[in-house]
């Protein structure tokens, strides 16, 4: 279990469900220079830092955009092909 505020803490994790038996498997993936980054979440802190990126947006200053509306449109796609694949049991086109 990883602590929000301590990036060396936590870890990255495969799980996969087989549809035959429906047992689960978890493959722990070894990322040891990355670390756990979550955002800032101090109660005396300014607030996370997707908040503050989307004020300054609103407000027309620099911020940063970490996943544009192309990336979020894909990602959004990608999901749907996902759920109608687990329904279909076929592979389905990311459309």
């Amino acid at each position: 279990v990883g602590d929000d505020m301590d990036s060396s803490s936590g870890r990255l994790e495969h799980r996969k469900l087989s549809s035959g038996d429906r047992a689960e498997s978890t493959t722990d993936l070894p990322c040891p220079d990355v670390g756990f980054h979550f955002e800032n979440t101090d109660d005396k802190g300014t607030g996370p830092e997707s908040v503050q990126n989307f004020i300054d947006a609103c407000l027309g200053l620099d911020h940063y955009e970490g996943a544009g509306t192309l990336i979020g449109l894909r990602t959004v796609q990608t999901v749907d092909a996902m759920y109608r694949s687990c329904l279909s049991g076929n592979v389905e086109d990311v459309t």
